[in-house]
C-alpha cells in the first residue's frame, strides 16, 4: 500500500525573501484506535480483544515510566524508544545546570521490521 502525500510550498527560514519551494508532506488516510488494533491483533492470535487491549494499555503505562527512568525501551525488530535533550551550551561543564535544558523529545528508531517496510515504500500523490 503506497504512502500518500501532498505537495506544499515552504519558505526558506534563512532567506524569507527567497521564492518558496515545494515539498512533499505525508497525508494520513485516517486513524486507528487502540481498541481497533486490539480487535485486529485478537484475530491473529489466540487472545481475546479484551486481553490484547489490557496488554496494550499496560504497555502504554509502562513505556513512559521506563523512559522517565532513563531507560531505552527496545521492542525487538519493531524498534526502540529513547529520550533526547536540547540544551543551551556553557563554557565549562561545572557551570551546566538543569536550567540549561530547554526541552526533551521522544525518539523512535525503527528496527529491521519497520525499516524494511519504510525502505520498500511506494508513494502516491493524494487528491487534495
Amino acid at each position: 500500500m503506497p504512502i500518500n502525500y501532498v505537495v506544499t510550498p515552504r519558505v526558506n527560514p534563512k532567506d524569507l525573501a527567497a521564492p518558496r519551494k515545494f515539498y512533499a508532506i505525508a497525508k494520513s488516510t485516517g486513524e486507528e484506535t487502540v481498541r481497533q488494533l486490539a480487535t485486529e491483533i485478537s484475530k491473529r492470535t489466540n487472545l481475546s480483544s479484551s486481553e490484547v487491549f489490557a496488554a496494550i494499555e499496560a504497555f502504554i503505562d509502562l513505556v513512559p515510566e521506563r523512559l522517565a527512568e532513563g531507560k531505552i525501551v527496545r521492542m525487538g525488530d519493531f524498534g526502540s524508544f529513547s529520550i533526547s535533550l536540547s540544551s543551551e551550551g556553557v563554557e565549562k561543564a561545572e557551570d551546566f545546570t538543569a536550567a540549561n535544558i530547554k526541552s526533551n523529545s521522544l525518539n523512535f528508531r525503527p528496527g529491521k521490521l519497520v525499516q524494511n517496510v519504510l525502505d520498500g515504500a511506494e508513494y502516491k500523490k493524494a487528491s487534495e
